[in-house]
């Protein structure tokens, strides 16, 4: 008796997790699924329209080139950080995980801030060539597009090709050297081969990120003649109610996202094999120190590199701060902005307390994703087999499905009940939920891994049972860990729009749809105010993540 309460307490706890992932996923999907398989005629009709012709083509076309261009402006960064010591490289390294909590529509409004028609760098355009030069034009095209993925995204490349790369031995490359090979070719038959893997991890994560991209290309875009198949599925759902050719649409995205998911997974499994093997070698490579002329070729790398993250977050702050009396008044220091959000007033239309609702969602996220999260990694800790590699497959679906899809399915759930604010809502924190649960899964997992087996063992034999085990002794030493995975899925919780602008009922607005907005409105300032709010959260996320969590990747 004894021994089954032993094996099946982590059944138990795998319980909820399943539950969860099937009414706050698997069901959601499904309905699309469903209703996509009704709307197959409509499917034809749709792609042999030309303008869906073109939407599936932008898609494709954009994330590739988004893809092509955050690698290469990451692999840079990836060798600085591997194979060289320098002034600073705690910093590169540090600022590399701000996207990975920077809300899209923070990135959004920085770069109309800083790359608009009336930005930082046109007023420095007048400013180096006179007020006649044209103006340069950078957003609202498929450039803008581009430069705001890439942003978003090279320190996906910087930080997984640069561990993996830090992690190679020194027995390959002097075995290379042994055998007369000069060092670019040692490192072309040496290194590369071993490369692969992670450059393959890196660059599907992109590619993924990017065809699912929403925020983005909803505001950066210009028109309709750059909308992609996350946004159109928005707009048919959100304005059209047309349900047979989005859930269409949607099939079309999702079933491209999950083949993409399973390129990342098996890409991703030979990585974790790979790093695992190279862990058992002592002996690991000496950074060198930057030699002149790759000093110079650093700073020109990494200047552009970390003014491209800040710069956009930096312009957010100072605007917020700023105003004008009327359009052609000069801009003047102003705390009105910020009035408007903790005074009690209306920020375009929208009640301040969007905040508040945009804490008090986030924090019910963090509370279910890190209690989802902490389960489950409990269970593949003392578990092994088929069973954990398929929970871990299932827990890692939800990275192919956007949220806009999941709102979608929700959407067509809620068509078979009463209408009710309050389901709304729960979908929308199970939506939430499913978005941050990947992520708090890998830092929870991560470090339960790291805990030895003994240490159950040395409880069994003190008389101490499972669960006990898991409240005295499992639980605190991965205390830090669970609280990463909670201020994680807070931010992703406050910065998450897509869903939200699908499910939230009319009386609730979260901080990201008062931003959108009020870009919308023009109201540039007032949106820099709240975004600076939002900033200060995602500054705890970062601080968290950058100090427990730099050894788990999305």
């Amino acid at each position: 008796m004894k021994r089954l309460s032993q094996e099946g307490a982590p059944a138990l706890a795998l319980i909820w997790p399943l539950l969860l992932w099937v009414v706050a996923f698997l069901a959601p999907l499904v309905a699309v699924a469903f209703q996509g398989a009704l709307s197959l005629g409509t499917l034809g009709g749709l792609l042999s329209s030309e303008y869906y012709r073109g939407v599936v083509k932008v898609t494709f076309h954009q994330a590739l080139l988004s893809t092509l261009v955050s690698v290469v402006l990451g692999l840079p960064g990836a060798f600085l950080l591997a194979r060289r010591r320098f002034w600073g490289q705690g910093l590169l390294k540090s600022l590399s995980t701000v996207p990975f909590v920077l809300p899209p529509i923070l990135a959004v409004l920085g770069f109309i801030l800083v790359f608009g028609n009336a930005g930082a760098m046109n007023d420095l355009r007048v400013w180096l060539l006179g007020a006649d030069s044209p103006k340069w034009r950078f957003l609202y095209s498929l450039r803008g597009i581009v430069l705001a993925h890439a942003f978003y995204n090279f320190p996906l490349t910087l930080r997984i090709v640069g561990d993996a790369w830090e992690s190679l031995p020194l027995s390959s490359t002097r075995a290379a050297r042994s055998l007369g090979a000069s060092p670019a070719r040692s490192f072309w038959h040496a290194d590369v081969p071993r490369l692969l893997p992670a450059l393959g991890t890196a660059a599907t994560l992109t590619f993924l990120y990017c065809f699912l991209s929403f925020a983005v290309v909803l505001v950066l875009g210009g028109g309709p003649n750059l909308s992609t198949l996350e946004v159109e599925v928005y707009r048919l759902v959100k304005y059209q109610l047309d349900f047979d050719q989005g859930s269409a649409l949607a099939l079309v995205e999702s079933s491209v996202a999950l083949a993409l998911l399973g390129i990342y997974a098996l890409a991703d499994m030979k990585l974790r094999q790979r790093n695992l093997d190279h862990s058992t070698t002592t002996q690991k490579r000496e950074k060198k120190a930057l030699s002149r002329w790759e000093s110079l070729w650093a700073l020109a790398y990494a200047l552009p590199a970390v003014l491209l993250i800040l710069a956009p977050l930096a312009a957010v702050v100072i605007n917020s701060f700023l105003g004008r009396a009327t359009r052609s008044a000069p801009l003047t220091l102003t705390l009105s902005h910020w009035k408007r959000v903790f005074g009690g007033g209306r920020t375009a239309g929208v009640p301040a307390a969007a905040a508040l609702r945009t804490f008090a969602l986030g924090g019910l996220t963090a509370v279910t994703a890190t209690a989802t999260a902490t389960l489950a990694a409990w269970y593949a800790y003392r578990r092994r087999g088929i069973s954990v590699k398929l929970m871990e497959w299932g827990l890692g679906m939800p990275l192919g499905v956007s949220s806009v899809i999941l709102g979608f399915g929700f959407l067509i759930l809620a068509r078979l009940v009463p209408p009710s604010p309050v389901l709304r809502l729960a979908a929308l924190l199970a939506a939430h939920t499913m978005a941050a649960l990947p992520f708090s899964y890998r830092l929870i997992a991560g470090a339960f891994r790291g805990i030895s087996p003994r240490v159950p063992q040395a409880a069994r034999c003190c008389g101490a049972g499972p669960w006990r085990t898991l409240w005295g002794i499992e639980l605190p030493l991965v205390r830090r860990s669970m609280a990463t995975a909670g201020v994680f899925s807070l931010a992703l919780s406050a910065g998450e729009l897509n869903a939200t602008l699908i499910l939230a009922p009319g009386n609730f607005t979260t901080m990201p749809m008062a931003i959108y907005r009020m870009i919308g409105a023009y109201d540039i300032f007032g949106a820099c105010a709240l975004g600076s709010v939002l900033i200060l959260l995602c500054t705890g996320a970062f601080a968290a993540l950058d100090r427990y969590g730099q050894k788990e990747h999305p």
